[in-house]
C-alpha cells in the first residue's frame, strides 16, 4: 500500500510539473508572437555580400517608444535596402536601417512607433553574460516560410567563433527564415540570443549571437 501511495504521489508531482511547464511554454510563445516580426528585404544596388533577390527573415521589437527592431545584418542587408516588417496579423510597415554591423551580424531597423500594433509588446533581453550548457531554449521565427514557428533545443556550448565575439551553439534548428529571430530561454522567457545560422551539413549544429553582446551595443 505504501509503495502504491509513493507511486501515486510521484505521478501527481510529475503531472503537475508537466502542466506547469506546458503553461509556461505557452505563455512564452504567446509573448513571442506579439514581439516577433517578419522582415521582407529588397536591394536595388547590392554590395558583394548581398544579392538582388528579395529575401525574408525574422526580427523582434525591443523598443516600442522608438520603434527599434533587432535582426541580423544579413537579413536587413549590408547594402542600403528597402525593408518592410510585418507583425502577426498586421499589414507591412516601412522601416529604415539605423545600425548595420557585418562583423557580428547584427542590425537595428526602425519603424514609426505610430504604426506599431497596440497588441505588440517589447522583447526582454538577458543582459547578463550567464549562459548555461544544457539550458533549454526555443528558436522563434519563420523557417522556410513557416511563419511564427518554434524549434526547441538546448544550449550546447558557448564558443568564440571569431576574435571579436562569442557565439551560442544550440541544437534548436535555425534555418533560412528564422535568422534574426529570438532564441528564448524557456525557464525565464528572456531572449538569450539572436538566431544567426545553422550548418546544413551537420544536423543540430546552429548558432546565435548572445543577447549580452546586443545589450552592449544598445548601451
Amino acid at each position: 500500500m505504501l509503495f502504491i501511495s509513493i507511486l501515486s504521489v510521484n505521478f501527481f508531482i510529475l503531472t503537475l510539473t508537466s502542466s506547469v511547464y506546458s503553461n509556461e511554454l505557452e505563455r512564452i510563445l504567446d509573448q513571442a508572437n506579439k514581439y516577433t516580426v517578419k522582415i521582407y528585404n529588397s536591394t536595388d544596388t547590392p554590395f558583394i555580400e548581398d544579392s538582388y533577390s528579395p529575401s525574408a527573415g525574422s526580427g523582434f521589437l525591443i523598443d516600442k517608444t522608438n520603434g527599434l527592431i533587432v535582426t541580423n545584418a544579413h537579413v536587413a542587408s549590408y547594402s542600403p535596402s528597402l525593408n518592410r516588417v510585418n507583425f502577426k496579423y498586421s499589414d507591412p510597415i516601412k522601416s529604415k536601417q539605423v545600425y548595420i554591423d557585418p562583423e557580428i551580424d547584427l542590425a537595428f531597423l526602425q519603424i514609426d512607433p505610430k504604426d506599431i500594433p497596440k497588441t505588440a509588446i517589447e522583447a526582454k533581453l538577458q543582459c547578463k553574460n550567464d549562459y548555461k550548457q544544457g539550458q533549454e531554449v526555443v528558436a522563434f521565427g519563420h523557417p522556410a516560410g513557416k511563419d511564427f514557428t518554434i524549434t526547441r533545443g538546448i544550449i550546447s556550448a558557448v564558443r568564440f567563433e571569431s576574435d571579436f565575439f562569442e557565439s551560442i551553439q544550440t541544437d534548436a534548428a535555425i534555418n533560412r527564415g528564422n535568422s534574426g529571430g529570438a532564441l528564448i530561454d524557456i525557464k525565464s522567457g528572456l531572449v538569450v540570443g539572436i538566431n544567426s545560422f545553422g550548418i546544413q551539413e551537420n544536423e543540430g549544429l546552429n548558432f546565435a549571437l548572445p543577447s549580452y553582446t546586443v545589450c552592449k551595443v544598445i548601451d
